[in-house]
C-alpha cells in the first residue's frame, strides 16, 4: 500500500520559513540538520540542509533550507525564487517491493539509501531513520518525489508536537498543476499502483492508502479548491510550464487548502 507520507516546502531560510509557518497557525519543532548514513561505514554525513517539521496525527509538512545552493545538491532542481513545494514524499512499508516493481516497469529509479535526523521533542528522544529513494528528476520536474520507510515511526508522531492552534489533523492531499493533466495522473497512477480517477473536466485525482494526489489544470484546481487561503508563501495557481506542485490540503477538522507556488 502507498501513502502520502509527507510533502516538502524548500526555502532560502530555515528561520524564515518556520516564522511563517508559526505565523500560520501550526506548531513548528526546532531546526535540525538532516543526515544521510553511509552505506558503507554507518556513519552520519550531512546532507546540507537544515529541516524542521508540522506534525500531523497523520503525515506531516517538512520545513527544509540548503545551505549551498549548488547544482550539485539532490534538491537544486526543485529550489525557485522564494518558497516551492519541492519535496513529495509517499510511505511504503515494503519499500523494497516498491522499488522493483517501479524497476521492472522501467521507471528511472535510485537506489535504496538511509537517512536520519535527531528528535530532540517529545518524551521519547534518538535519532529518527529512514529507508528512501527518490525518482529521476528529469522525470518529475513537479518535485522531488520519493518513497520512503520510516523505521523509527514512534520518535516521529509524538503528541507533544501534533497539537496545532489552528486545528489541523492531517496531511490529507498534495496538488499538481499540469497543462497535461490526464498525461501526468497516469504517471502518478503508475508510482501508486492505483488508477487515475476523472473527477471533472481537466481534474483527476490518484487515491492513496491514506491520501490523495489532485493533478489538475489551472482553472480545474481553483474550480475545485477555490480562492487560495491568504498565506504570503503562495497564490491560486496560474498557467504553468511543466507540472508543477503548488499546494497541499490538510484536514482542520474542515478542508484546507495552501497554495505554495514557488
Amino acid at each position: 500500500m502507498i501513502s502520502l507520507d509527507h510533502i516538502g516546502l524548500v526555502g532560502r531560510s530555515i528561520d524564515a520559513l518556520r516564522r511563517d509557518w508559526l505565523d500560520a497557525g501550526f506548531s513548528v519543532t526546532e531546526p535540525e540538520t538532516l543526515m544521510a548514513l553511509d552505506p558503507a561505514t554507518g556513519r552520519r554525513v550531512s546532507l546540507g540542509q537544515q529541516s524542521c517539521h508540522i506534525v500531523f496525527e497523520r503525515g506531516y509538512v517538512e520545513l527544509t533550507a540548503v545551505d549551498a545552493v549548488t547544482p550539485q545538491h539532490h534538491l537544486y532542481p526543485w529550489i525557485r525564487s522564494d518558497v516551492s513545494l519541492g519535496i513529495l514524499a509517499f510511505g511504503a512499508d515494503d519499500i523494497e517491493a516498491v522499488h522493483r516493481r517501479l524497476l521492472e516497469g522501467e521507471v528511472p529509479a535510485g537506489v535504496l539509501a538511509r537517512a536520519s535526523r535527531p528528535i530532540h521533542y517529545g518524551a521519547r528522544r534518538g535519532d529518527a531513520v529512514f529507508t528512501w529513494f527518490a525518482l529521476a528528476a528529469a522525470s518529475t520536474p513537479e518535485s522531488l518525489v520519493c518513497f520512503a520507510r520510516n523505521e523509527r515511526p514512534e520518535l516521529v508522531y509524538q503528541p507533544e508536537v501534533q497539537q496545532h492552534p489552528n486545528g489541523a489533523r492531517a496531511l490529507e492531499g498534495v496538488i499538481i498543476c499540469s497543462d497535461e493533466p490526464d498525461r501526468t495522473a497516469a504517471r502518478y497512477a503508475g508510482y501508486a499502483g492505483t488508477a487515475a480517477q476523472t473527477i471533472a473536466p481537466g481534474l483527476l485525482a490518484c487515491a492513496l492508502q491514506p491520501g490523495t494526489v489532485w493533478i489538475g489544470t489551472a482553472s480545474a484546481l481553483q474550480e475545485r479548491f477555490g480562492a487560495p487561503v491568504p498565506f504570503k508563501a503562495g497564490a491560486a495557481p496560474s498557467a504553468v510550464e511543466g507540472p508543477r506542485s503548488v499546494g497541499f490540503v490538510v484536514a482542520r477538522p474542515e478542508e484546507r487548502v495552501y497554495w505554495v507556488t514557488g
